[in-house]
């Protein structure tokens, strides 16, 4: 007996049941996953769902390293030239006189002796009409990039001043690669800097909201009678407000207006904060709704029976043990919210009630290109797209996480 039980365990068999195990079939049951790389290996199987997971990460590099971009490019985003207004896309336009002068006075001001040689130079080389040093570099300003490279290049000087120079002289020049807008700034600075704000505040009013819902959810849901009762009827009247006419209603109040207001508002950031603000009261409803449902089940559960057993306090209850079992749908909703949050603020920036300009964002970008379909179509059309891009985005991402987290779906 002792022999067959041995030869057994060799050949991989159960000398109870002789059946025989492969080893796959062994290595199977011994690879042991945790939560979170089967909610991963889930995520990923919603092909739609990593699409927009990436275009997501991509939008939030570029509002990230904007300043870097501008840098690169030499454009900047408030920069006007009312001379070159409605470029097409990929235009090279000449930078305005009043511009190239000040670059020139700031060259001179932080390299006095360098500049004092290179207009002696551009006088003696008679590549300028002016007779006197200090006007010298700004007659060299006037010129085309082209002339003005070529005349550094002539000039003996030693290398390190060429480069400089050479280097001040390809700003003369601007590359736009989305063309102009009606004041002549680079519509693609714009709009990256556009990708901030508008993101910026359409994830910022979901956490907002999804906080707000969670906290009001968790007490109604908790406690139940008078404070459910008081919780969901202001929850319910909210919800059945029209809420795009209501949003433009209270997006026209002037906060500058409102005593102790207007001491911690700034003329440049009212529009967002308030719009924040705006987008914060009409969105947590649906949350606070979501979660109540979620603690009505758990409240009745053993374990939350348990620890009212042993003592816990409603705090503990509620934070250390309803919390993180409604993390799963919140998580959810905040995706989908953020898109939501998008098209309520291209919504109000479209109609003027927005993020106010010269502060950029898709909305009011829109909006100042209405009238100009026809003239110049890319100033309403790119802004259009990258609204419905990250807004589909989101929702994908929503609907991978709802399918990755939901318990019915998970393969073990």
């Amino acid at each position: 007996m002792e022999q067959e039980v041995l030869t057994a365990e060799k050949k991989n068999v159960d000398p109870n049941t002789s059946s025989t195990l492969s080893k796959a079939q062994i290595a199977e049951m011994e690879k042991v996953q945790s939560l979170t790389k089967i909610i991963y290996s889930q995520f990923r199987e919603h092909k739609a769902a990593v699409v927009g997971a990436y275009t997501i990460l991509f939008f939030i590099l570029v509002a990230v390293f904007a300043p870097v971009i501008g840098n690169v490019l030499g454009v900047d985003s408030e920069s006007q030239n009312v001379f070159a207004r409605y470029k097409p896309p990929f235009s090279r336009i000449s930078v305005a006189m009043d511009v190239r002068e000040e670059m020139v006075k700031k060259y001179m001001a932080n390299n006095p002796d360098e500049a004092d040689v290179v207009a002696k130079e551009l006088i003696k080389e008679d590549f300028v009409t002016t007779k006197q040093p200090a006007d010298a570099l700004y007659e060299w300003s006037h010129y085309e990039k082209r002339k003005a490279m070529a005349a550094i290049r002539l000039l003996n000087i030693d290398a390190d001043t060429k480069v400089e120079l050479r280097n001040l002289a390809k700003r003369f020049e601007t590359f736009h690669i989305f063309g102009t807008d009606e004041l002549g700034r680079d519509a693609f600075m714009r709009l990256i800097y556009g990708t901030r704000i508008s993101m910026g505040v359409a994830v910022l009013v979901a956490i907002a909201s999804s906080l707000i819902g969670l906290l009001i959810g968790a007490l109604a849901g908790y406690y139940g009678g008078v404070i459910d009762s008081l919780l969901m009827r202001v929850t319910d009247a909210l919800i059945s407000l029209p809420t795009i006419p209501v949003l433009i209603v209270v997006a026209a109040i002037d906060l500058q207006k409102i005593p102790g207001v207007s001491s911690i508002l700034s003329v440049g950031n009212e529009s967002i904060l308030k719009l924040v603000f705006i987008l914060c009261i009409f969105s947590w409803m649906t949350v606070a709704r979501l979660v109540r449902g979620s603690i009505l089940t758990l409240r009745e559960r053993e374990f939350i029976l348990a620890s009212k057993t042993l003592g816990a306090t409603d705090y503990t209850i509620i934070t250390r043990h309803m919390f993180p079992n409604v993390l799963a749908p919140l998580l959810v909703s905040v995706t989908l919210g953020v898109g939501d949050s998008i098209l309520f603020e291209a919504a109000l920036s479209f109609l003027g009630l927005g993020i106010q300009p010269p502060t950029p964002s898709w909305g009011n970008m829109l909006f100042n290109a209405q009238e100009l379909i026809y003239e110049a179509p890319t100033l309403a059309i790119i802004p259009g797209l990258l609204i419905l891009f990250v807004t589909i985005s989101f929702n994908y991402v929503g609907d991978g996480l709802q399918d990755a987290i939901d318990p019915k779906t998970i393969k073990r």
